[in-house]
């Protein structure tokens, strides 16, 4: 096989900080990262002023919709808007029809994702019990979940009783947990965020974490407490020993900030108010949250908040959220990049992925360091339940290197399908 060697060259992130370095990759693997590479290569990419390569980022918790006789979405739609954000690795959860519980639907999704994304996607199994773990973990899935406990779109409400048995059942398998409780969950229609923020109040996540922290004393396991919304269950997560994620919904709006009747932002678990925001923030600026991911869940946009199904689109953001955490909220450079990256990588067992530097995948996110303003349109987001238009934000990403693909990611968002940079 013929050797495709690539060089990147410019402002690199690297362990926390931003140097001067060259980036040589060859066959989609990063072999040495230097001040000085001079071999002869097929390919250079010079970074331009104002350009900073950073390892692409991996959203641990992504819904692509596919399959589902519902939506119009898919591995294909979903997976364009990630790239568009600079995301080269994604979870995807398992609120589909069919959901993959057996070892037959689960390949099944694996084959669709393989044919029709334009990016990696890992996909999630379905948890019911037990028993339809174990045969999943059989089949070869890397991760479990979201598995719930409350009811939300499209999926499998778990007991509370079968939890233990569900973590032993996944032994080493990370099992991605949504945390709130169903019995202290009301389905009863909610005109605003307040009424949705009442019908799933802050006691039905911190009862479900507690009992996923009891669950963990217990028996062991690999949980993770998806989407937290309160600072006390980032502080139980992490003493029980499970990771946990936040998403940028969660971190920039709440019910001060925003129209109570929008209903872009009706999401599960909803929206809180501003103390539980803040605390989250400084959870986040200490170091004690793991990973941000996005929650990406698309809807289509619909006018009345009673008439809103729960989710939002926010796919193409993940890159620009972490770094908007950085500038503006006083979140270490270092912590806001490696809870896109490293953290992520680490939780799915990924030494390939997570770092610019030798023995990883060539996946690498090029941003402009400069502010900018967030346009629907341009992510293709305007149809949709997209509560981020007009939002300015931190890092806009440029290019993407997908091992032996470079996309022009401003071109990308122009057109509306994925560009090549010219012999890429």
């Amino acid at each position: 096989m013929m050797t495709m060697r690539l060089l990147l060259e410019g402002r690199v992130y690297r362990r926390g900080r931003i140097v001067e370095a060259k980036v040589l990759v060859e066959n989609g693997w990063i072999v040495r990262v230097s001040r000085s590479i001079s071999e002869e290569v097929d390919r250079r990419i010079r970074l331009r002023e104002g350009e900073v390569a950073l390892p692409a980022p991996i959203d641990l918790h992504v819904h692509c919709r596919d399959p589902h006789p519902d939506y119009d979405f898919d591995f294909r739609t979903e997976t364009l808007r990630l790239l568009l954000g600079g995301v080269a690795t994604a979870v995807d959860m398992p609120n589909t029809r069919p959901a993959p519980v057996d070892a037959e639907t689960f390949r099944e999704k694996e084959r669709r994702a393989r044919r029709r994304a334009l990016i990696e996607v890992i996909v999630s199994g379905a948890v019911r019990d037990k028993g339809n773990v174990r045969e999943l973990v059989s089949a070869g899935a890397p991760v479990l979940g979201e598995a719930f406990l409350a009811p939300s779109t499209d999926a499998p409400v778990i007991e509370p009783s079968e939890v233990p048995g569900i973590l032993r059942a996944a032994g080493d398998a990370p099992v991605l947990f949504h945390a709130e409780l169903g019995e202290l969950v009301s389905e009863d229609g909610a005109s605003d965020l307040l009424d949705h923020h009442l019908n799933r109040p802050p006691e039905a996540e911190a009862t479900a974490v507690g009992l996923l922290a009891g669950a963990v004393s217990a028996v062991g396991g690999r949980a993770h407490v998806c989407h937290a919304t309160l600072p006390e269950s980032v502080d139980l997560a992490r003493r029980a020993g499970m990771t946990v994620e936040v998403t940028p919904h969660h971190l920039f709006f709440d019910t001060l900030r925003v129209d109570a009747r929008d209903p872009t932002l009706k999401v599960n678990p909803p929206i809180r108010g501003r103390r539980q925001r803040l605390g989250l923030l400084e959870r986040v600026r200490r170091g004690r949250v793991d990973v941000l991911a996005t929650d990406h869940a698309p809807h289509p946009r619909v006018d009345r908040f009673e008439e809103a199904p729960s989710g939002v689109s926010s796919g193409g953001l993940l890159l620009p959220a972490a770094l908007t955490l950085h500038r503006r909220y006083g979140v270490s450079l270092r912590r806001a990049v490696d809870m896109i990256t490293r953290n992520p990588a680490r939780i799915l067992g990924r030494e390939d992925l997570g770092e610019v530097a030798p023995g990883r995948r060539a996946r690498i996110a090029v941003v402009e360091t400069r502010e900018f303003r967030v346009s629907a349109e341009r992510l293709m987001e305007e149809d949709r339940k997209f509560p981020y238009d007009g939002l300015r934000m931190y890092g806009r990403p440029t290019r993407l290197i997908l091992e032996d693909r470079v996309y022009d990611l401003e071109e990308s968002r122009r057109v509306g399908e994925p560009v090549l940079v010219e012999g890429g």
